[in-house]
C-alpha cells in the first residue's frame, strides 16, 4: 500500500488500485480547475478506481490542531462536483426515508445514506432511492471504476457496524485488490506535498543535524570574527633565559632519575674551583690531597668529607630531590667557606 501526496496519476498507472476517498474538489471555476485537472488525471490513469464521495467536513480542534473538533454534513454540491470532476455521469441525493436494500453484496448498515442515481454506473449495492456503490467497465480500455456514494461504510465510525466491513472487503475484491499494489490519494485532501530537501532537514529528526550543523557554522564565524588580522606567532616551546634552562634542566633531572650524578658532579666542580683559586702553582701534591689538607687546615676537613659520603649517598627519583637540594646548598657553603677564608688569610 502507498499513500500518495504527489504526481498519484503516474503511480496508478498499470495494474495498480487507486482509491480516492472523499476528494474536495474547491467551488469557483478559479480555484477548482488545478484540482479538476487532478481528478481528470487520475480517473485517465486506467488502472482499477475506488472513488468514495465526501459527505461531511470537520473543524480541528483549538489546542490540537491535528485532531478532529467537531464533524458536521457537508453541501450536497460537495459531492456532486466530485462527480462531475471524474467526469462520471451521475446525480447525489439524500432521501429522507430509509429503504430495503438489494444486490449481490452484503446489505450496509446506514442511517439517512447518501446515494447517487444513474444510467452509465451499474448497481452493486442499491435501493429504489438509489445506488450505494456502482460500477462502470470501459469496454475499449478496460478501466474498471467504482463509485461509493456514502463514506460511512468505510469511515472509523461506520466500519465496525453490521455488515460494513465484509462490504468494503467485497468491493475491492471486484477491484482486483489481491496482488496488486493499492495507492491512496492525498492530493485531493489538500495534503499534497513534493519532495523537497529543504523541507525534509528542517523535519524532525533531520532538524537535529541541521541545528547541529547551523550551531558549528555559526561558533566558526564566531571564532573568526574575534581574530582580525595577522595571526598571533605560537609560543616558543621554551623561553629564553638562564632561568628557564635551570628549570629545564631540573626537570629532567628529577624524571631521568639523575639526582645522584648531578650532586657529585656538583661536589666536583666546587672542588675544581677551589683548588683552581687557592693551590699555589709550585705544589707538587695532587689536587684531591692537596684539598683535604687545606680543608683540615682550616677545620673544614670533617666538612669535606661529609659532603663526600652525602654525594654517594644520594639517592635518585622526585623523592630524593629534596635531600639533593639540602646537599647542593651544603657544597655551595662549602666552596664560599673555602674560596673566602682564603682571600681573608692573604
Amino acid at each position: 500500500m502507498i499513500v500518495s501526496r504527489h504526481h498519484t496519476a503516474a503511480k496508478a498507472e498499470g495494474e495498480a488500485l487507486l482509491v480516492v476517498a472523499e476528494p474536495w474538489i474547491p467551488e469557483g471555476s478559479d480555484e477548482d480547475e488545478p484540482a479538476r485537472e487532478t481528478a481528470r488525471a487520475l480517473r485517465a490513469a486506467g488502472g482499477p478506481l475506488l472513488l468514495v464521495l465526501p459527505k461531511r467536513f470537520g473543524t480541528p480542534e483549538q489546542r490540537h490542531r491535528r485532531w478532529l473538533g467537531s464533524a458536521g454534513l457537508s453541501e450536497r454540491a460537495a459531492a456532486q462536483r466530485v462527480l462531475d470532476a471524474f467526469e462520471v455521469d451521475a446525480n447525489v441525493v439524500r432521501p429522507s426515508r430509509a429503504a430495503a436494500w438489494r444486490g449481490a453484496l452484503p446489505a450496509p448498515a446506514l442511517e439517512a445514506p447518501q446515494l447517487v442515481r444513474s444510467d452509465v454506473l451499474v448497481p452493486l449495492v442499491s435501493n429504489e432511492d438509489g445506488m450505494l456503490a456502482g460500477e462502470l467497465v470501459d469496454e475499449e480500455t478496460g478501466a474498471h471504476l467504482v463509485v461509493v456514494s456514502d463514506p460511512d461504510v468505510l469511515a472509523n465510525h461506520g466500519l465496525g457496524d453490521g455488515q460494513n466491513a465484509l462490504l468494503v472487503a467485497r468491493l475491492l475484491e471486484r477491484l482486483g485488490a489481491a496482488g496488486r499494489t493499492v495507492v491512496i490519494d492525498e492530493t485531493l485532501h489538500g495534503h499534497e506535498l513534493s519532495p523537497s530537501l529543504a523541507r525534509e532537514l528542517f523535519r524532525f529528526p533531520l532538524v537535529l543535524a541541521t541545528l547541529q550543523a547551523l550551531l558549528a557554522g555559526l561558533v566558526l564565524a564566531w571564532a573568526a570574527l574575534v581574530r582580525f588580522g595577522r595571526a598571533r606567532p605560537p609560543e616558543p616551546a621554551l623561553g629564553a633565559g638562564k632561568g628557564v634552562l635551570i628549570e629545564s634542566t631540573a626537570a629532567l633531572l628529577l624524571q631521568g632519575g639523575g639526582l645522584r650524578h648531578a650532586v657529585q658532579a656538583y661536589l666536583r666542580a666546587a672542588k675544581d674551583v677551589i683548588t683552581h683559586r687557592l693551590r699555589p702553582a709550585a705544589t707538587a701534591e695532587g689536587a684531591e690531597v692537596w684539598l683535604q689538607g687545606a680543608a683540615a687546615a682550616r677545620g673544614r676537613g670533617d666538612a669535606l668529607a661529609a659532603l663526600e659520603a652525602a654525594a654517594r649517598a644520594q639517592e635518585d627519583g622526585p623523592r630524593a630531590a629534596e635531600a639533593a637540594v639540602r646537599t647542593a646548598q651544603a657544597i655551595h657553603r662549602f666552596r664560599q667557606e673555602m674560596t673566602d677564608g682564603a682571600r681573608r688569610d692573604s
